[in-house]
């Protein structure tokens, strides 16, 4: 039986009519997967929550006939579909690992002690399952059909003349994986290089706005700052292929962002702007000034071209493709070269130098794209989310608008992880009838 749907009355929430998002985060709170967007529900959530421990401790009631108190809080439409979002759609961020090492690297007593402890972490490791099962059954028929059906098996000439071949060639691979990890790292090093270009050049802007042009032409100022804002939102989506500008209605006008979202290639569109804008500014600059902001605009397009040609160049196919295949030729003669000598232990030195290869290529697709949502990528939401804050925030220096919270959380991932199913089913209900029972002028 699914919980009754939330009512409004008066544009007040009742905590009892929030039960139904209780209900449904103590339903997902097994699911690893929804850990993050469980934390986030819960932030916007706790007011309500203790809110109701208080009516609890007073009265033990939940009346919604009575008169607004401090079990009645003002709660907005939107605020109720966002918590209702979080709970039915983990969302995927990027880069947990680079926070993660960041915070041992801040808090712990000892960067070697605290480094040591991620050696029992699950999350974010490098582990090609699918891969690594396949060669542990070959490895095991492989050693299962040597011992037990050819005779006299560690005496084989054959098997034993194996053994040279596959440590020499063993060398040639480990020099060419290494290769193809550290060119992997080169380019998660650059793109983090390139966004911190990006923010660099957006301060400046904001620098320039404020002291140079705002004091002469605060209009321009305002738009400077909006459309650099307008800026580090639509490199990171178009970097991955997101859709949606939601985040900044209240930075741009509709008539911006319908005019935006229409545009082919909205970073550009969005330079376009900042050029023009520089361009009406410029009058009421001195010329180094003016050159110098032209500049810095010219120079956050590079970078976010730098940062495409990162994204749409991956490593040469012929590497590649001679790489794994070698790989592969080499895994496969592994089995046949040490089941003499280590008998059934051959099983876990397969599997062990198998993990070892195979993780190592998995590292290499991983951070060979570094802008996306893995693990171990670039924590590029975190990067533009402060320096969204820091931007929208200056505006109200310039009376443009009120301080902004920064962007909402980024929508799910075109294949979000997986969900619990009652959770999924139930809150996807409550949205229907939440939407249904809301009054026009909270729809908003």
């Amino acid at each position: 039986m699914l919980p009754r749907p939330i009512t409004f009355e008066n544009s007040w929430v009742t905590c009892g009519d929030w039960r139904w998002a209780i209900q449904i985060w103590d339903a997902s709170v097994e699911m690893d997967e929804n850990r993050q967007a469980q934390v986030k529900a819960t932030k916007l959530l706790q007011p309500l929550l203790d809110s109701t421990q208080a009516a609890k401790a007073s009265n033990g009631t939940h009346s919604s006939d009575s008169a607004p108190s401090a079990h009645r809080l003002p709660v907005t439409f939107r605020a109720a579909a966002f918590a209702l979002n979080a709970l039915q759609h983990p969302t995927p961020k990027g880069g947990e690992g680079v926070q993660r090492m960041v915070e041992a690297r801040e808090h712990g007593t000892g960067l070697t002690a605290k480094y040591w402890a991620f050696i029992f972490s699950l999350s974010g490791r490098a582990l090609p399952v699918w891969p690594l099962v396949l060669y542990m059954v070959y490895s095991a028929v492989v050693t299962t059909l040597v011992i037990l059906f050819v005779p006299n098996y560690q005496n084989l000439t054959e098997l034993k003349a194996l053994q040279f071949p596959i440590q020499t060639l063993g060398l040639a691979l480990f020099l060419l994986l290494t290769f193809r990890t550290n060119s992997s790292y080169d380019r998660w090093w650059e793109g983090r290089k390139l966004w911190d270009g990006i923010n660099s050049k957006c301060l400046d802007i904001q620098r320039m706005a404020l002291g140079w042009v705002a004091p002469k032409d605060r209009d321009s100022a305002s738009q400077l700052i909006r459309y650099t804002i307008a800026f580090t939102v639509a490199g990171k989506k178009y970097l991955r292929s997101e859709a949606g500008y939601e985040e900044l209605r209240g930075i741009l006008s509709d008539a911006e962002l319908d005019e935006l979202s229409s545009s082919h290639n909205i970073p550009f569109h969005v330079i376009l702007r900042l050029t023009e804008i520089t361009n009406t500014a410029s009058k009421v600059l001195p010329p180094a000034v003016a050159n110098g902001l032209d500049g810095v605009v010219r120079g956050m397009a590079q970078d976010l071209n730098s940062c495409m040609r990162i994204f749409t160049t991956p490593m040469p196919f012929a590497y590649i493709v001679h790489l794994r295949s070698f790989m592969v030729l080499w895994l496969m003669g592994l089995p046949f070269a040490f089941v003499v000598s280590l008998s059934w232990w051959n099983l876990i030195v397969c599997a062990v130098v198998g993990y070892e290869l195979l993780g190592f290529e998995e590292i290499g697709i991983e951070i060979e794209a570094p802008f996306g949502y893995d693990y171990n990528d670039i924590p590029v939401d975190k990067i533009t989310g402060d320096l969204f804050k820091q931007l929208a925030n200056s505006l109200t220096a310039l009376g443009a608008t009120e301080a902004h919270p920064g962007p909402p959380a980024p929508p799910p991932h075109p294949s979000p992880r997986p969900t619990n199913a009652a959770a999924a089913a139930a809150t996807s209900a409550l949205g229907d009838a939440t939407l249904a029972a809301a009054p026009a002028n909270m729809a908003t």
